[in-house]
């Protein structure tokens, strides 16, 4: 399946900003199931190209003049293979895979999300049917619900308040993964539904399978296997790490963001 992705980002100030810097992680990965046709990466400023320890491709860019609006226009065309179980292909690049296991200020756990998830330890059980299993039982615990939370929202809020998107359930996967010791990481990217038109980017995780050392792909908001219609951008610990557009700037006052996100089939 080819992919023509299209994402404008624009963020407009209520003051003039005097200095900004950002971190732009908007490269789709490349695979044996994923590749990158053509991309394009348009920043304000000239950029310069690196990979982070996550094996993410980062564009960075600053921008050391006043301004009161700053946008980031990325495009290209991907070709997705479809994947029969769920298991991306091992990366050229990758860290330990116990590097996911600690928790992070967005992913602790509390002793009901303990719980809630004890039986992703029974090995008895195949892993991906296990795996499955919690990403369903994270979407009907956690009701999707778009604008109930903020990307400052942890999951332990978003457990406790039963509301949330797919951020949300992303990080009470990982926190409940991570609450049994098994590695599990966040992953940005998009989902292509043929029935629905697309407007924002995505979130689901990988988790490890130590007994096929791979990594296996589960959208706990769509309740299924990434088997073909996700494509993947960044990994990372938790959302901080595979953000789109992360930085920092001086100035600015009060900050809007507008993403507009188109995805149509070509091949």
């Amino acid at each position: 399946m080819k992919l023509r992705i299209q994402h404008h980002t624009t963020y407009r100030y209520t003051w003039p900003v005097l200095y900004s810097i950002q971190h732009v992680r908007l490269t789709p990965q490349q695979d044996n199931k994923q590749r990158i046709l053509d991309w394009k990466i348009k920043t304000p400023a000239k950029h310069h190209r690196a990979r982070d320890h996550h094996g993410n491709e980062v564009h960075t860019f600053s921008v050391n003049q006043q301004h009161r609006e700053l946008s980031v226009l990325s495009l290209g065309h991907v070709e997705i293979d479809s994947l029969s179980d769920g298991y991306i292909p091992p990366p050229k690049f990758s860290l330990n895979p116990l590097v996911y296991t600690p928790t992070t200020p967005l992913t602790q756990f509390s002793d009901e999300m303990c719980d809630f998830a004890s039986f992703v330890a029974d090995t008895h059980i195949p892993f991906a049917h296990r795996i499955l299993t919690l990403a369903h039982a994270v979407a009907d615990r956690v009701v999707y619900t778009k604008g109930s939370t903020t990307v400052a929202d942890s999951a332990l809020q978003a457990f406790e308040n039963g509301q949330g998107v797919c951020q949300d359930h992303s990080h009470v996967m990982l926190a409940c993964l991570r609450a049994h010791r098994i590695p599990a990481r966040y992953v940005s990217g998009y989902f292509f539904n043929p029935n629905v038109e697309q407007h924002d980017s995505h979130a689901w995780v990988e988790v490890f399978d130590e007994n096929r050392q791979q990594w296996l792909g589960v959208d706990a908001t769509h309740k299924a296997l990434v088997q073909g219609n996700h494509c993947r951008l960044a990994v990372a610990k938790d959302f901080t790490g595979a953000s789109p557009i992360r930085g920092v700037r001086t100035g600015g006052g009060q900050e809007s963001l507008d993403v507009q996100v188109m995805i149509e089939r070509v091949g």
